[in-house]
């Protein structure tokens, strides 16, 4: 599966963030999670919008409620991904 920079650049942003001893696990975790809905969509590419479902997805319960600060610092604004922070 192929990944537009931009995607990378955020998952690379978001492992930065990531205690050193989870990082590789995190990575294969949200990896996965962005090719297989990508693949689920019929798309050919990896993008932004799938990077930050994966990454949704894969954060436990447990601090959830800190992804929107977190995706704040990265430049994104929370409000437009609510429908994945609520569900």
């Amino acid at each position: 599966m192929n990944w537009n920079d931009a995607a990378q650049d955020l998952l690379n942003s978001i492992l930065s963030q990531t205690p050193r001893p989870v990082r590789d696990a995190a990575e294969r975790e949200i990896r996965g999670a962005a090719e297989r809905i990508a693949e689920d969509e019929d798309k050919r590419r990896v993008g932004v919008e799938t990077v930050i479902a994966a990454w949704v997805a894969t954060t436990p319960e447990a601090i959830r409620a800190d992804l929107p600060r977190q995706m704040e610092r990265f430049g994104l604004d929370p409000e437009e991904y609510r429908h994945l922070l609520d569900g």
